[in-house]
């Protein structure tokens, strides 16, 4: 086994994975509105697959997703079914779960949020800049699929780049037919933020995830060498 789901693996099998390659996963994001044709959770599903696609690559294991996002939709625009915490809270469960896998013992962690909230990304920041600075022999990758694509994709909020990836990992959670018909979707009116999502397809969402996979499979199997030769 090469990698696996941290809450479906017995003790021996995370053993024997973490043995090989010690690299744990932490998918993140927020529960938010993401109009009416996406699941309010796309920010962790998307984050979920995308960490369990590079996971499949590189080996090891993916943590649960961590729905706990600040600066979200809701106080930005008042958007409902959105839950949105204090950004103290997210920093402290942020440290607390990188300090359990250290104490679980990997050397390499990759924490990828999939919300993008200004004050979400930098209180992230700000924990993995404490984080390597306390901990010099554990490597640890902060970052989002909006850093990693910025260059090729356009950032969007619920437009194509996100709807496109929800139907690649999960299709039958999209429903294209609740967007208005009648005119052009709006950040004001249906908090779809980037290009008409009326154009998403799974092929867009595996044209995103190979740019992913191209860039983050690299930096993470140097991370990986650097510890397993150290």
């Amino acid at each position: 086994m090469k990698w696996g789901k941290y809450e479906e693996l017995r003790p021996s099998e995370i053993d024997a994975i973490r043995e090989k390659t010690p690299v744990a996963f932490i998918p993140w994001g927020a529960i938010e509105w993401h109009s009416y044709h996406n699941p309010v959770g796309l920010d962790c599903l998307k984050a979920h697959g995308i960490i369990c696609a590079v996971a499949e690559k590189t080996g090891g294991i993916v943590l649960p997703p961590v729905y706990l996002g600040t600066d979200t939709i809701k106080p930005f625009k008042g958007f409902p079914h959105t839950l949105e915490f204090p950004r103290e809270i997210v920093k402290a469960v942020a440290h607390r779960f990188l300090s359990e896998l250290v104490d679980e013992k990997f050397k390499v962690i990759v924490l990828l949020t999939g919300h993008y909230g200004g004050d979400h990304l930098k209180a992230l920041e700000e924990v993995s800049e404490e984080f390597r600075e306390s901990n010099p022999g554990i490597k640890l990758l902060y970052t989002s699929d909006y850093y990693m694509l910025k260059d090729k994709f356009e950032a969007n909020h619920a437009a194509w780049g996100e709807t496109s990836f929800q139907m690649l990992f999960d299709d039958s959670l999209v429903d294209l037919e609740t967007l208005p018909a009648d005119r052009v979707t709006t950040l004001e009116e249906d908090g779809v933020m980037g290009q008409d999502p009326r154009n998403s397809s799974v092929r867009g969402g595996q044209e995103q995830l190979d740019e992913l996979l191209r860039v983050m499979v690299p930096q993470i199997e140097e991370l990986l060498a650097g510890v397993q030769n150290s």
